[in-house]
């Protein structure tokens, strides 16, 4: 056992210890008279923890570090609730992924109360008034409460780990990639009434299952094979119809088959 390094402060030396046991290396927090102090377990990987320490001296900002305290569900301290389920989920926060969640939830309270106003965000070919917004509005639209949460909840999972990890920029692409094409998709072969996140989310899906796949194994993976093969399943059901089950299922392939792609050319770089 072996002193790597000491904070005077518990969040940062929190937020590398788990970053470091994400790697495989093996440590430990130990609090002193003078701050924290993390201890080093392995000192046969004395070479790769001093590495990462210096790294992480050079960027402690960086997003690696406070998703290894989500991931090892060890949020990170910052003033909040104590190892609680809100404070991970405040720490899962992205700028994009939050104005998409508060734009549909707000949507959804206003078409609740005024069930016209859905009229000017349904699916409409842009030969019909030449309103091209509408190629992607749907995507905002939900039908029941059940719908909403469901759909939130995978978006709010997904498209925090894809624009926490991959960037905003990334997210923005996919979203409207995702979102549109599907939208002409199952427009074209069942009609234009349908809304939802949920082809998107099936995009989110496929795109972080197939790219983190080349990840070394000591690097969690945002969808494992057992998400992604009951995810499979429940696209497979949603086609059969039983117990009078309506979901935009051309959608959701497409969206599904967008992510893959997209996830397989990048592993390609």
């Amino acid at each position: 056992m072996m002193r790597l390094i000491e904070f005077q402060a518990s969040e940062p030396a929190q937020m590398l210890t788990d970053y470091l046991s994400s790697r495989g290396i093996d440590c430990r927090v130990d609090m002193t008279d003078a701050g924290y102090v993390i201890l080093l377990l392995d000192e046969g990987r004395q070479q790769l923890a001093q590495d990462e320490v210096a790294r992480f001296l050079r960027e402690p900002n960086h997003p690696r570090y406070r998703e290894a305290s989500w991931v090892n569900s060890q949020p990170a301290k910052f003033g909040l609730t104590k190892d609680g389920l809100f404070t991970e989920l405040f720490f899962q926060i992205q700028p994009f992924m939050l104005c998409i969640f508060v734009g549909c939830l707000v949507l959804f309270i206003i078409q609740s109360i005024f069930p016209a106003s859905i009229s000017w965000l349904l699916f409409t070919w842009p030969w019909d008034g030449g309103q091209l917004w509408r190629l992607i509005t749907p995507v905002f639209l939900h039908f029941s409460w059940l719908h909403l949460i469901f759909n939130l909840a995978w978006w709010w999972y997904l498209a925090s780990r894809m624009e926490q990890r991959y960037g905003s920029t990334k997210l923005i692409i996919l979203f409207f990639a995702a979102g549109i094409i599907p939208n002409i998709l199952q427009a074209m072969f069942v009609g234009p009434a349908f809304g939802g996140l949920s082809g998107i989310t099936y995009s989110l899906l496929g795109y972080l299952w197939l790219k983190e796949r080349s990840q070394e194994s000591g690097t969690s993976k945002s969808v494992t094979d057992g998400l992604f093969i009951f995810v499979i399943g429940w696209l497979i059901f949603g086609f059969t119809g039983l117990f009078g089950l309506h979901a935009a299922n051309l959608a959701h392939l497409g969206g599904l088959m967008i992510g893959l792609v997209q996830g397989w050319r990048e592993r390609k770089v």
